[in-house]
């Protein structure tokens, strides 16, 4: 595919790495020369310096060829002009970071009288085929690890009937065994071990080490049984607090308060605390400095069943989120923008670090999928990829079996769906014309796998 991305900051050069690796044709147009250089300087792409909500700098970049144009600047109004622009010089699909979600519902145009009729404007109206809100992402990502056994996020596949999970080996019972010797309780696929960052593709002589991460493959119903075996459950979360009022916890504590959940917001801001206390009806909002810690145990953070650290400081986040776990606190989760830091946190013992980058980017490779996929997660940052393919009838892996269709040693076939029988492992029975396939590979591999179904 023909990819435009506009804007080379955090999230657009992460996006732009990931695409290229997957073989896509990729520009950046940046209006920075210097954040330019470090993208020349790390990737294989072409770039275009220039303000992009321009019809001509878009000309310069062939938006009218192009199969999709990303706009990831820091400006949502930029971002929305430029998907307008590309849409009508013939792009054919636009998808834009929006960070104010007033931006992304519908418009309506005030009438003449009170009784007249008024225009609703959708945003693919504007131009805009997919509206990509980080902050929200990263809410909905807490929401759900908060409301879960485990510490861990989950990616569904098969309409939800099949989730893919990483657990971390905390119980000693399975380590330093050789993953062929690991009898596990419900039918399932490891598709990947993650050891000091790196990611190792399963086999049955591989040894499971402690505070190894393993991602699995199983029924959606089998899955919370099958965590016991890595990792002591906790209970959905009751009590949360947050740390930060800003966009993300704004957005999470009004998440979490319609779920009947106890929520404390704490924010530094006196402005924005009295902004707060006046939108979220049944939080506790207070003002306070999060990085105090006499100030926490007032507060009665050790006593709250999680932690969640979303303020615009990376570092502030990390330090209180292990603040927190050194508190007490059984969950600690924390919002990062840096990448760089991700590795950070899990070694100081923070459970879970949320990048809205690399949601954004997730997002991003579901609006992607070609060679007949139908959806798409990253896994471990960018390392990994799961895709679920529908097998259509000439595809060359069509009546051909896992082992003789000759796929990429790298790839892992997770589970097979087949007249809606789910197939976890795959068995040697050939994959028919409609089969869902989901295979977890690393992005490299990615390419040579979609040609199998293709």
């Amino acid at each position: 595919m023909y990819i435009i991305i506009v804007g080379g900051g955090v999230v657009g050069s992460h996006i732009a790495s990931l695409l290229a690796e997957e073989e896509h044709n990729v520009v950046v147009v940046e209006q920075s020369d210097e954040v330019l250089d470090n993208i020349r300087r790390q990737l294989d792409v072409k770039t275009i310096l220039g303000n992009a909500a321009t019809p001509k700098v878009l000309r310069e970049a062939e938006a009218q060829s192009a199969d999709l144009v990303i706009a990831v600047t820091n400006s949502d109004e930029t971002n929305m002009l430029t998907c307008f622009i590309a849409k009508e010089l013939g792009a054919n699909a636009t998808a834009a970071r929006i960070r104010n979600p007033e931006y992304s519902g519908y418009f309506v145009t005030a009438g003449k009288s009170p009784s007249a009729p008024r225009k609703v404007i959708r945003p693919k109206s504007l131009g805009i085929d997919t509206f990509i809100n980080p902050d929200v992402e990263a809410a909905k990502e807490i929401m759900s690890i908060l409301s879960s056994f485990y510490s861990t996020p989950i990616e569904n596949f098969a309409n939800g009937l099949i989730q893919i999970r990483e657990f971390k080996v905390e119980k000693g019972a399975i380590a330093h065994k050789p993953l062929g010797e690991i009898a596990l309780s419900k039918p399932c696929v490891v598709a990947a071990i993650v050891r000091a960052g790196g990611v190792i593709m399963p086999s049955d002589d591989a040894v499971i080490e402690q505070d190894d991460h393993i991602y699995l493959v199983a029924l959606r119903e089998f899955m919370d049984e099958l965590g016991e075996s890595f990792d002591q459950p906790q209970p959905p979360a009751k009590s949360v607090a947050i740390l930060g009022g800003g966009r993300v916890g704004c957005l999470l504590a009004e998440g979490l308060q319609e779920h009947r959940i106890a929520v404390k917001l704490i924010d530094e801001n006196v402005s924005r605390c009295q902004e707060n206390a006046a939108k979220l009806k049944h939080t506790i909002v207070v003002q306070g400095d999060g990085t105090d810690r006499d100030f926490l145990i007032e507060q009665g953070v050790p006593s709250a069943d999680a932690f969640v650290a979303t303020t615009e400081s990376d570092e502030v986040n990390i330090l209180c989120g292990l603040l927190a776990k050194n508190l007490g606190v059984s969950r600690s989760l924390i919002v990062v923008n840096k990448l760089g830091y991700i590795p950070l946190t899990d070694a100081v013992g923070v459970d879970v670090a949320a990048s809205p980058s690399l949601l954004t980017a997730r997002k991003i490779a579901h609006f992607v999928l070609h060679g007949g996929a139908i959806s798409a997660s990253l896994l471990e940052g960018k390392q990994l990829q799961a895709i679920e393919f529908v097998t259509s009838p000439t595809a060359y892996i069509a009546k051909r079996n896992i082992g003789d269709a000759g796929l990429p040693k790298e790839a892992i076939v997770g589970a097979i769906t087949h007249n809606n029988r789910v197939i976890i492992p795959p068995d040697d029975s050939p994959i028919q014309p409609g089969d869902h396939v989901i295979i977890i590979s690393p992005l490299s591999v990615t390419p040579s796998v979609e040609k199998f179904f293709t």
